[in-house]
């Protein structure tokens, strides 16, 4: 029977677990397994993850069902899953818990994901020609939805199985839905002028600011808090995965933050960007209330402020390896994604082609 307990020897607060596992008359002993962590809630969690994993390596399940290997993954404290992807699995796992690992195709995942998200037969199997611009939008908005609840919480679940020791299934690349590309959304220079200068709720204005003039995730400008501003830089904690990251605080963004006088804990007075959504006091319901007034697209909601980051840096001559640093992406490929190229821009660059007419051999 494995036990967790502390180190004399080492006079050390984290727990270990040492004893017997014992599965079906195979037996194997440990000895001060770490579980890297001094709480113990932690500890007994990692416990129970680990006697899954022996359980795996002792018996050798070649083809379990996915409802085994997804729960193995949201039990993994190493690299632990958020809540809402934890809840993403789950909702797979009422469809398909019960289908063996191995017997997950492309053409499966397909099927379940028009399944579970149906979309009209005239949409869904038409050429693009044979569509509208907005049955285009619209059918790609949907295939967007089956991408990211079901495409990538089964992917995420059969890479785990995959890199398992010995592997619970075969590596597989999960192939995405195409998407159409819409057209860029940001906000224009006249745009953000228009919502400062609007009637508006202050910490909604240093909002737009903060989220311009950082490229913050809107739940990292949510988390900071006042300490995380020292040294004319910003501390970032990122909402996506557990690094961080400093950023220098531009003039017109510090003289916004010079005019909060009544400061509390975090600088803004949200906690999670839906609370309240449809009252008067909510985060998207002020926003909303902002852009009609300064008679802007309603569709340029918060996280439309990273694109505008992302945007404004490439119009300054950033590269993409700048921006990568600075906003905290994870590759160049997810840059490319945020920003766009403005169309004043496209005109500039075509104008810096030469312009002797002889180089256009012109009569």
């Amino acid at each position: 029977m494995l036990r967790l307990k502390r180190r004399t020897d080492l006079n050390s607060k984290i727990y270990y677990i040492s004893g017997t596992f014992d599965h079906k008359g195979k037996k194997k002993l440990i000895k001060n397994k770490s579980t890297k962590t001094t709480d113990k809630t932690e500890a007994k969690a990692f416990l129970e993850w680990y006697e899954d994993q022996l359980k795996n390596n002792l018996v050798g399940n070649q083809n379990p069902d996915f409802e085994y290997v997804a729960n193995l993954k949201m039990k993994d404290t190493f690299k632990p899953t958020s809540l809402k992807t934890d809840n993403l699995i789950k909702k797979v796992v009422e469809h398909i818990g019960d289908v063996k690992v191995r017997d997950i195709d492309n053409n499966f995942i397909r099927d379940l994901g028009f399944k579970m998200y149906p979309m009209d037969d005239n949409i869904k199997y038409a050429a693009d020609i044979d569509l509208s611009e907005q049955e285009k939008l619209k059918r790609s908005s949907r295939l967007n939805t089956i991408n990211r609840n079901v495409v990538c919480p089964i992917s995420l679940v059969l890479h785990y199985g995959a890199k398992q020791n010995p592997k619970l299934c075969d590596y597989m690349v999960v192939d995405r839905f195409k998407l159409v590309q819409r057209p860029a959304i940001y906000f224009t220079t006249e745009e953000f002028d228009r919502c400062l200068e609007t009637k508006a709720l202050f910490q909604i204005k240093l909002l737009l600011v903060f989220l311009c003039y950082t490229g913050a995730r809107l739940q990292e400008a949510l988390n900071c808090k006042w300490s995380d501003i020292k040294d004319n830089k910003i501390y970032l904690w990122e909402s996506k995965g557990d690094k961080g990251r400093d950023i220098y605080i531009h003039p017109r963004l510090k003289g916004w933050l010079n005019c909060v006088n009544d400061r509390g804990i975090y600088v803004f007075q949200w906690r999670k960007a839906w609370d309240n959504k449809k009252d008067s006091e909510g985060l998207y319901f002020n926003w909303r209330e902002m852009l009609r007034n300064a008679d802007v697209s309603l569709n340029k909601l918060p996280h439309k402020c990273r694109h505008t980051f992302a945007t404004w840096g490439r119009k300054a001559g950033w590269t993409l390896e700048d921006l990568q640093e600075i906003g905290g992406w994870k590759d160049k490929k997810s840059v490319e994604v945020y920003s766009h190229i403005m169309p004043e821009t496209k005109v500039s660059r075509i104008l810096e082609l030469p312009n002797d007419q002889k180089v256009a051999n012109l009569p």
